[in-house]
């Protein structure tokens, strides 16, 4: 189970709960300002949990008991965390491998996807080898960044028709005017509507930082700027838009274009768009944005490859457990150092703490980016 909340709770109640007396009498130094580290029984302490989001937070409230409770021994280098693996994968030939994190597996899967594998755009030309592995790579960037901006509320197909034809850049800066949107694919762009805006007015634009893209009708905005009085003026800067542009040069650059990562209307005689060669076999795949999901669903339905995802230390083997964990010539551990507890605590401090403004902020702030929410 979870101990308790270091920050939140009275230090009566912490010394109180069961784990942490347990945890306390089992490392021998003491606490707070009577800790000695010289009675301390163990040379490592290391703290041990699950891969997944609920081992992680465990995890974080350990840390916070650690910097909050036993300073010294995170001060002088005693605490490590162990790094127990998220994914096994088995493939005929080869020895177990396992994977720590979710970004490790997709480059794995790819790997073993690529091999053998040819891209047909049927334009005469057969991309394969290092340049496919390239495509590849920039379309796994890609894709980050139009979650992204899709999380925001924009679709890429309705970006892609306010893209410079020249440039192949996208509109970075969304500016609300006068109940208008306004679109500039650079600051210098933006910085002339804005002089403009100004000179009329005969005022300047003030600027404040608060609220999301999506949220314009009730004020609020990643980058608000506005006037004293009516019309209001408010600049979202979509961040990343800045790393699609730099990838979208790259792609065309392989000779593709924006078009090129949009689904197209077929009817049921079209053939497809493109195909994923391998051997004998060829699959059609409608867009680019297909590409990458195909290579790893062939990898998954592979009889020869196996991917299991640990939910936790207990569902794996004891012999596994040991040489990926415990094993001391084969384990991997992290020391903590005081910079890692402090961010810790600071967490806690900003989602735990009293004060509701920063904790406000920090959501508005990365309500966008958020992957695992653990509801």
């Amino acid at each position: 189970g979870k101990i308790i909340n270091a920050y939140k709770a009275r230090e009566d109640k912490v010394l109180a709960n069961e784990e942490v007396r347990s945890m306390i009498a089992a490392l021998g130094s003491g606490i707070g300002e009577e800790i000695d580290l010289a009675k301390r029984r163990y040379g490592k302490i290391v703290i041990m949990t699950d891969a997944d989001v609920d081992g992680s937070h465990i995890r974080t409230l350990l840390l916070t008991f650690f910097y909050r409770q036993m300073y010294e021994l995170v001060k002088a280098g005693h605490v490590y965390i162990a790094c127990p693996p998220l994914y096994r994968v088995r493939r005929k030939g080869h020895k177990d491998r396992y994977i720590q994190s979710e970004e490790e597996m997709r480059k794995l899967v790819l790997d073993i996807g690529l091999k053998g594998a040819a891209f047909d755009p049927l334009d005469g030309r057969l991309i394969e080898g290092g340049e496919m592995e390239k495509l590849c790579r920039i379309l796994t960037s890609l894709e980050e960044s139009i979650v992204a901006l899709e999380r925001r509320g924009i679709s890429l197909r309705d970006h892609a028709v306010r893209q410079d034809p020249i440039s192949a850049k996208l509109p970075i800066y969304h500016v609300f005017y006068d109940k208008r949107e306004h679109w500039f694919r650079d600051r210098a762009e933006m910085d002339a509507f804005l002089a403009d805006i100004e000179r009329e007015s005969g005022r300047e634009a003030s600027i404040t930082e608060n609220g999301h893209e999506n949220d314009h009708e009730n004020g609020g905005g990643t980058g608000l700027s506005h006037f004293e009085e009516e019309p209001k003026l408010r600049i979202v800067e979509l961040h990343e838009v800045r790393t699609m542009n730099r990838l979208l040069v790259e792609l065309r650059n392989l000779g593709f274009e924006i078009d090129a990562l949009l689904p197209q209307v077929r009817t049921g005689s079209d053939t497809a768009r493109y195909y994923l060669r391998k051997g004998e076999t060829r699959q059609g795949i409608d867009d680019l944005r297909d590409l990458l999901g195909t290579i790893h669903e062939g990898v998954r339905n592979q009889r020869a490859v196996h991917i299991t995802r640990f939910k936790g230390l207990g569902e794996m083997e004891a012999e596994e457990l040991r040489d990926t964990t415990l094993n001391m010539t084969s384990r991997t551990l992290i020391q903590v150092t005081m910079e890692d507890a402090s961010a810790a605590d600071d967490l806690f401090r900003i989602l735990m703490g009293d004060k509701v403004e920063p904790r406000r902020e920090f959501i508005e702030k990365y309500a966008l980016d958020v992957k695992n929410l653990d509801v």
